[in-house]
């Protein structure tokens, strides 16, 4: 799908200025949100992440690979009501391997070089989350579906 520049560069903004996503899985109706420091890759297909195989969002992923991450610019002030942009991501997630998760681990710390050891641990998945759609807010009510090939 071809993106509006616009649209495109408020995306990009927001993915590159934010280090934590909330991220919302599921599994047996049982749903459950936490956070994640996150990066996107340049094309705007990808979402990348890492977490412990022992955690929680880990097994439910395994169970239902269907995920949404909300990511925002809000500023905690009582203007982000009307300036706050939001973008709803839904995708599909899985474990990345091999040169991939390599690839994806430096992306990851080129944002977060705090979290190396954590990264690179044996027991740290990679995490892929293939976008299909983005729905972007901003200006209060303005609603923008962007949607990618499933």
């Amino acid at each position: 799908m071809t993106i509006d520049e616009s649209l495109r560069s408020t995306v990009s903004n927001v993915f590159s200025n934010q280090r934590i996503a909330v991220l919302g899985v599921s599994k047996n109706d049982d749903p459950y949100s936490c956070l994640v420091a996150f990066v996107v890759t340049d094309d705007l297909r990808y979402v990348i992440f890492a977490t412990m195989r022992a955690r929680k969002k880990y097994r439910y992923m395994q169970a239902n690979p269907r995920v949404t991450l909300m990511i925002d610019d809000r500023e905690h002030k009582p203007t982000d009501y009307t300036n706050t942009t939001s973008i709803a991501v839904v995708g599909t997630a899985q474990e990345v391997d091999g040169t991939k998760r390599s690839d994806y681990a430096q992306l990851l710390l080129n944002k977060h070089p705090t979290l190396t050891d954590f990264v690179e641990s044996e027991d740290s998945a990679i995490m892929e989350v293939k976008i299909e759609d983005m729905y972007v807010v901003d200006n209060f009510e303005s609603l923008r579906k962007i949607s990618f090939d499933k």
